[in-house]
Parts: structure tokens; C-alpha cells; sequence
């Protein structure tokens, strides 16, 4: 079986563009979050991406925000690759794409301008294509390989990387540009999500909207961004002279068949078994866990419960780090890959912002307050489960 290594990260992030800012921010820094609201919804924290420069490293074209983002993270994760310059490496490059929401941008200014002038710019179709991201990357750089997007909604990043992970063990991609992306800070979007009454109020500080696995949790906040990676069979980086950021070790992924919104921990547990089986490692190889943890009751409840059926009570670090970055719901997962990569570079779990007093089961470190030392070890686990019961679990390693 191929050893699959990172050999490029690109980001556009609420925490920063370029992986020591994220750094910084996910282990240092206050949460970014601001109040925001629309025409249609009340203030909710949001986390958004800084856009100096960002139009400029895009380039021009038919783009949605979210396909903007992904350019971005892309070109950066390719440059770092060493890639961007390389044509007939880039020639025979696939590119995966995991986005839960779609286009959402486009298609808000769609209906705004429809309504107001019965009329619709020619390119609006091209705009609003659900797979516009993957299309947009292909289109830029060249990557004649293949070209596919994944919507498994908050799971979809997560589903992309394990997807292209196999693709290229099983000999059907030399190497892939693989992660998310996602915008959903849009009035349609905002206003579903509030209908939905699961987005945490602004209060007193939006900065402590996010409590992921505290008592006084209130709910999730929303956040726009990209991340994405160059993957590759370690043999062919190895003799074009890469540098590695780490190694893609498993991935397993289950559907719980159960309720549209309800996770099911047995779903959950599947997927992480089946990533550790994958991986070939044994729980206690794993020194820390990057959780899904949104800061919803039920959600990390039940997340909590997996875990615990999983590893058992052995003080295994636990961190959220969407209480700093905000939740990028299909992004989420190669996000939190960047997160996991970081965990082991630095042998520290990052913190959850505003934890407190949690209120799930002990047997866990609760990472809370600074940064946690760890033990060298094996890898860590990155948690990506969804609505609608899709559930993707990955092993990173060094």
C-alpha cells in the first residue's frame, strides 16, 4: 500500500493566509469573531476571511466567493508544492473539492438582481454550478487529470481527502490538489441556518460565542474559508526532492441512516474505527483528537459518547478548534486537517476557546485554557460528522 504524503498547504482562513498566522491563531490568539447580520437576519457572530489580496491571487473569471477561496488556498498550496511552474506535473495533477453549500454568493445576488430588473448577467449559470470550485482550480492551473467535487455537508473536505488518499493508492491519480471551501455568509444562507436555531447569539463578546463542550454553550458560529493540500505517493515526491508536511496514514467514513440533524454515535464510532483500521494503528496509538465539536448540546453529547466508546477513559487530549476559526461547514474538515498537521509538527493540542466547565464525560483531556503538551507519538484523528448522518474520521501522521 502507497504511502500518501502532504507535500503543499494553501489557506485562506478567518485566523490568517499563510500557516504561521494559523498557527498563531490556533493556539494564541482571540477568536475573530464579529457581529454580523443581513437585510434578512438579527446579528450572529460570523468569522470571515480577510480579502486583502485575495481578488488579485485568484485572477479574474465568473467567480463565486467561495470558488474565489479556493483559488486562493489553491495557488498558495501548489506554490508550496513547488508545483505552480511545473506544467507537466501540474498536467497530470487531479483536483477534489469538498463544499457543503455550494455557491451560495451567486446565487443570493442571483435572486436580489432577478427581482429587481427581471434580468440575469450571461454568466450566472456558471456562477451558481455547484462544482464551480473544482472547475475553477482545473480551469486556472492546468490539472487535466481529473476533476471532482464532494457535498456531504459538513463532512465533505474530509470525504474529499480520504477520497483522493485512495485515488491515488489505487493508482488512479499520481497526485491530487485536494480540500474545501466554503462561504456561506450570504443572506439565504444566514437566514436558513437562523431558522434553524442552531447559531450561537453575539452577547456581550462575540469572541466567546463559540464553547464548544461547555455547560453554558449556546451554539455554533459560522465561518468562511479554504484550505487545501497537495497530496502525493511519498515515491514520487520523494524523487522530485519535496518537502513533506506530514503523511495522509487512514480514513474511514459511515452514514448513520438515522435523522436529518440527530448524530448517532454509532455511526461515528464506525468511521473512526475504520479510519484507525485503515491506518493500520490501534486507539492508543492516537495522542490527540481534533473534534467536530460545534458547541451544539446534542452534537457534543453524542460526540463525546463515540469518543469514549473509541479510546476509552485514558486522558486523550480533545480539542475544538472551530471555537477560534468558527465552523466552515463543508471547509471544516481540511481545515482542521492544517490544524492536525500543526498538532504534531509542534507536539501540542491546541486549546478550546472559552471551555470553562465542561459538562461531558471525564476520562478525556478537555483541552482548555493553553496550549497542552504531548507525548511523541503516531498520529492524531481529525472528527467530521454531518447532517444527515455522513461521518469521516482521518489519521494524520508525521
Amino acid at each position: 500500500m502507497q504511502d500518501i504524503v502532504i507535500t503543499g498547504i494553501g489557506l485562506a482562513t478567518p485566523l490568517g493566509h499563510d500557516l504561521d498566522s494559523f498557527t498563531e491563531g490556533l493556539f494564541h490568539a482571540e477568536p475573530p469573531f464579529v457581529s454580523h447580520s443581513t437585510r434578512y437576519t438579527r446579528d450572529v457572530p460570523v468569522a470571515r476571511v480577510d480579502d486583502a489580496g485575495l481578488a488579485d491571487e485568484a485572477g479574474g473569471g465568473p467567480l463565486d466567493r467561495a470558488s474565489l477561496l479556493a483559488v486562493a488556498a489553491g495557488r498558495r498550496a501548489l506554490t508550496d508544492a513547488g508545483l505552480l511552474s511545473d506544467a507537466a506535473r501540474l498536467k497530470a495533477t487531479a483536483v477534489m473539492v469538498g463544499n457543503g453549500s455550494g455557491p451560495t454568493h451567486a446565487v443570493n445576488d442571483a435572486y436580489h438582481q432577478l427581482l429587481a430588473t427581471e434580468r440575469l448577467p450571461g454568466l450566472t449559470l456558471l456562477r451558481c454550478l455547484p462544482g464551480g470550485a473544482a472547475n475553477a482550480l482545473a480551469l486556472r492551473f492546468g490539472l487535466q487529470s481529473s476533476n471532482q467535487s464532494y457535498t456531504c455537508a459538513c463532512a465533505s473536505s474530509t470525504v474529499a481527502l480520504g477520497e483522493a488518499m485512495r485515488a491515488i493508492r489505487h493508482g488512479y491519480a499520481e497526485r491530487v490538489l485536494v480540500g474545501g471551501s466554503e462561504a456561506p455568509l450570504g443572506d439565504g444562507t444566514l437566514k436558513a441556518w437562523e431558522a434553524l436555531r442552531v447559531l450561537a447569539p453575539c452577547g456581550d463578546d462575540p469572541r466567546q460565542a463559540c464553547r464548544p463542550f461547555d455547560r453554558d454553550r449556546r451554539g455554533l458560529v459560522l465561518g468562511e474559508g479554504a484550505a487545501f493540500f497537495v497530496l502525493e505517493a511519498a515515491a514520487a515526491a520523494n524523487a522530485r526532492g519535496a518537502r513533506l508536511h506530514g503523511r495522509l496514514l487512514g480514513y474511514g467514513s459511515s452514514c448513520d441512516a438515522h435523522h436529518w440533524t440527530e448524530p448517532l454515535a454509532a455511526g461515528q464510532v464506525r468511521a473512526m474505527r475504520g479510519a484507525l483500521a485503515d491506518a493500520c494503528l490501534e486507539p492508543q496509538d492516537v495522542i490527540a483528537v481534533n473534534a467536530h465539536g460545534t458547541g451544539t448540546a446534542v452534537g457534543d453529547r453524542v460526540e463525546a459518547e463515540s469518543l469514549h466508546e473509541v479510546f476509552g477513559a485514558r486522558g486523550l487530549a480533545v480539542s475544538s478548534t472551530k471555537s477560534v476559526h468558527g465552523h466552515l461547514l463543508g471547509a471544516s474538515g481540511a481545515i482542521e486537517m492544517a490544524a492536525a498537521l500543526v498538532t504534531l509538527q509542534r507536539w501540542q493540542a491546541p486549546p478550546t476557546r472559552n471551555l470553562q466547565h465542561a459538562d461531558v464525560p471525564g476520562g478525556f483531556d478537555w483541552v482548555s485554557g493553553a496550549p497542552r503538551p504531548l507525548p511523541q507519538g503516531r498520529a492524531v484523528l481529525s472528527n467530521s460528522f454531518a447532517f444527515g448522518g455522513s461521518n469521516a474520521s482521518l489519521v494524520i501522521g508525521r
